[in-house]
């Protein structure tokens, strides 16, 4: 019973931490000024390993819009690029990102 317990409390751990983090993406006002963020969200939360093919392609569409801000092409760039973990050219480019942009930014949050 006590390995029961512990799973369920280790799951609801997991819960409650992923609805925080993806409220910090989702919780703005302007939705369609973030719509591009959240898309790259979504991607990141069903990450296993490296982007599917269908994520490629959407990732591929981000840096290809002229909506897409440099930032947010940094960002689509880095994902497309994960192979287990981010390559080090594109953690300082993120690192860069993190440090240049207010603490509330969606884009600072993604990166």
């Amino acid at each position: 019973m006590n390995i029961k317990i512990k799973n369920l409390l280790l799951g609801t751990m997991m819960v409650l931490i992923g609805t925080f983090f993806q409220s910090n993406v989702l919780a703005h006002a302007d939705h369609d000024k973030d719509a591009i963020i959240i898309k790259m969200a979504n991607i990141m939360i069903s990450l296993e390993h490296f982007p599917t093919s269908g994520d490629q392609k959407t990732l591929q569409s981000v840096m290809d819009s002229n909506s897409s801000t440099e930032q947010e092409k940094i960002i689509a760039n880095a994902i497309m690029n994960i192979q287990h973990q981010a390559t080090a050219e594109d953690q300082q480019k993120l690192q860069k990102i993190i440090d240049g942009t207010a603490p509330t930014s969606t884009v600072s949050t993604l990166a």
